[in-house]
This record gives C-alpha cells, sequence and structure tokens, in this order.
C-alpha cells in the first residue's frame, strides 16, 4: 500500500471517530444544559475541536511534495484557524455575539494579510491590492451569510459535503494538492457526523453565529485552493449559494415582514413551507450540487474560466424555479422565463411602494 493510501485510510477512521465522538459527548452534555442559546453555540463545539486537530494532525504528517503552486507556512494556514476559535469563544457570549459580523470582517482581513506576496486569487486579471480587497470581500460575504442555508434540517451539511467532495475530486485528479484534498476528507467524516443528528428530525442544530464560523472556516480552504487556479471550480460549485443569497436579499429589500429573516427566504426554505418534507428537498440539492461538483471538476481543465460558471448559472436557476413551482404543472422555458420577470416586477414595485411610504 503506497503512503497516501494508508494516509487517506487514516484520515477517514480519525475524521468519523472524532466527528461521531464529540457530538455523542455533546448529545448528552446538551440534556443538562438550560439556556437555549448556549446550548445552539456549543454545538459547533465538537466541528470546531475536531477540525483543528484532525488539519494540525494532517499539515505535519503529509509528506512535501511540490504539488503546490504556493506553499504555505504553519503561521499562514493556522492564522485563520486561531481566528475562527477566538470569533467562536466571542459567540459564547450573548454581548459579543450579536458583533460577530465585525469580527468576521476583521478575522478575514487579518488572515488575508498574512498570505504569501506572490498569492494572488485573478492572476493576470488584478492587481495586488485590488485582488486582496476581492479576495476579503468575497470571503466576508460568504462567511457572513453562510448562515442562511440553516433554515431546513440537513441542508446546511449537504452544502458543507458538496464543497468538500468537490475539493476531494479535484486533488484525485490531480487538480490540487493531496494536503487540500485530504482536508476535505477530514472535514467532510466531520460533516457526515453532524449530517447524521441534524438530518430530519434533527437532534443537533447550529446557531446561525456558528453558521457563520463554519462558512469562516470554509472560506478559508476555498481561499487558499483558489491560489492553485481553482477558483473557477468552487464558483460552480456555489452557484446555487450564491443565487439563493442574492434573492433573499432582494426579497429583503422590499422590507415586507414576511421576508424579514434571510434564512426564510430562501428558496429551498419556501419549498419546505410549500409541502415538500426536509428530506425531499436534500435529496433534490444534493443531486443537483452532484451535477455542479462534476462541471467543477472539468472546469480545471478548460481554457477559460468562465463558460461552465455561466452554464451553471443558468441551470441552478431553472432548478431552483423548478423547485420553487414543484407543485405546479410544468411549465415551458417561456413560462418560466415570464414568470421570473413577473416577480422580479413585482419586487421592484414592493420597493418603490415602500420607499414612498417612507
Amino acid at each position: 500500500m503506497t503512503n497516501e493510501f494508508i494516509l487517506t485510510l487514516i484520515t477517514l477512521v480519525a475524521g468519523l471517530s472524532f466527528g461521531f465522538t464529540g457530538f455523542y459527548v455533546y448529545a448528552q452534555k446538551a440534556q443538562t444544559l438550560t439556556s437555549a442559546f448556549l446550548k445552539k453555540e456549543l454545538a459547533f463545539a465538537p466541528i470546531y475541536i475536531s477540525s483543528v486537530a484532525l488539519l494540525t494532525l494532517l499539515y505535519f504528517i503529509t509528506p512535501t511534495e511540490d504539488d503546490f503552486i504556493h506553499n504555505f507556512s504553519a503561521l499562514e494556514l493556522f492564522i485563520p484557524l486561531l481566528l475562527a476559535g477566538i470569533c467562536y469563544f466571542l459567540t459564547l457570549f450573548a454581548k459579543t455575539a450579536k458583533f460577530i459580523n465585525i469580527f468576521l470582517i476583521l478575522a478575514t482581513a487579518v488572515s488575508v494579510y498574512f498570505l504569501p506576496t506572490d498569492f494572488l486569487m485573478f492572476e493576470g486579471y488584478l492587481p495586488l491590492w485590488a485582488d486582496r480587497l476581492v479576495i476579503i470581500l468575497l470571503w466576508s460575504v460568504f462567511s457572513c451569510f453562510y448562515y442562511i442555508l440553516n433554515g431546513v434540517d440537513g441542508i446546511l451539511p449537504i452544502f458543507n459535503a458538496s464543497y468538500l467532495i468537490c475539493l476531494m475530486v479535484l486533488a484525485l485528479f490531480d487538480a490540487a494538492p493531496v494536503l487540500y484534498g485530504l482536508i476535505g476528507l477530514a472535514l467532510l467524516c466531520i460533516n457526515s457526523s453532524f449530517m447524521v443528528y441534524n438530518w430530519f428530525p434533527s437532534r443537533i442544530s447550529l446557531s446561525n453565529n456558528s453558521c457563520k464560523i463554519f462558512g469562516f472556516m470554509l472560506g478559508g480552504i476555498m481561499t487558499f485552493a483558489g491560489s492553485e487556479n481553482l477558483a473557477p471550480c468552487f464558483s460552480v460549485v456555489l452557484t446555487l449559494f450564491a443565487i439563493e443569497l442574492l434573492q433573499s436579499i432582494f426579497k429583503k429589500l422590499s422590507l415586507r415582514d414576511r421576508y424579514a429573516e434571510l434564512n426564510n427566504n430562501t428558496i429551498c426554505y419556501q419549498a419546505h413551507i410549500r409541502g415538500l418534507t426536509p428530506d425531499q428537498v436534500c435529496f433534490a440539492i444534493f443531486k443537483i450540487q452532484i451535477l455542479f461538483i462534476i462541471l467543477g471538476s472539468f472546469q480545471a481543465y478548460l481554457p477559460n474560466n468562465y463558460s461552465l460558471p455561466i452554464a451553471s448559472l443558468i441551470l441552478a436557476t431553472w432548478f431552483l424555479n423548478k423547485l420553487k413551482n414543484w407543485d405546479e404543472p410544468i411549465q415551458s422555458l417561456k413560462e418560466i422565463n415570464q414568470e421570473f420577470v413577473k416577480d422580479l416586477r413585482q419586487n421592484i414595485n414592493d420597493i418603490k411602494n415602500t420607499l414612498n411610504r417612507d
């Protein structure tokens, strides 16, 4: 057996063991907690502690190979993990938890500051200072709004898994360094443990703040992988999240009471309250994300960075529209376009009417 196979096997066993043990212990201890706030915040502890332990282990035992475009020191890799831990600690106190978005933006800026000077996610397109600002913006937005996926049992771990599986597939086909593939496997195992407990009916759920910190950690991994020319690959897998975020924010701008909470504005949540069970929503999302993982993996070998992301955007828009209108008769492409334009006009009119009243 090769060293890589043995290391993969160790990562698989350790990840599952750490994850299931951590969540089992938490589930037992949570019964004694009287604070609902603290109970949800502490649910993230098994994920964070297991992630730090496994990623530290992998960094120091994975054989050094020349498969990185940019090699990272331990400081550059573990600064984001340390900052995630600090932010998580601050969420355990009600007085500081409300400032989590500010803490995450600062953590993102500090993490980007420690990136290597030759690190460029958009090399050839943006100068260094603009590249850094765009990275901070994208990473911060992903972190601060990742909680919108926390509306339906099981959806959050499904999206987590899709990003991590994509990273593993890219590493398997030598498009990403081996270390990234093992990190993806380790976090996938921990996430799988969480999925067992978060699946409908959920026994363990994360708070919105914990989801943001989870998003910060995942965003950091995708940022580092982006330096390996993999940003277009992840943009494909992130298409559903991006569309859900944009349409949720657009609804909130209408200032109608029913659109006040972003994680209740997602199409996944709307499909659930219209009659689909959480299981049905999760399986639908999982199937389309598998397709995006395949497309994202192909993107690594294409000569341009925009063809598959554009195709994925069209496909994701069509899928979400079908999911939203799951209980209606099959529509033609023309009817789908007409309904989309109608919804868009309605939202714009709502915003105008609200502004006129003010």
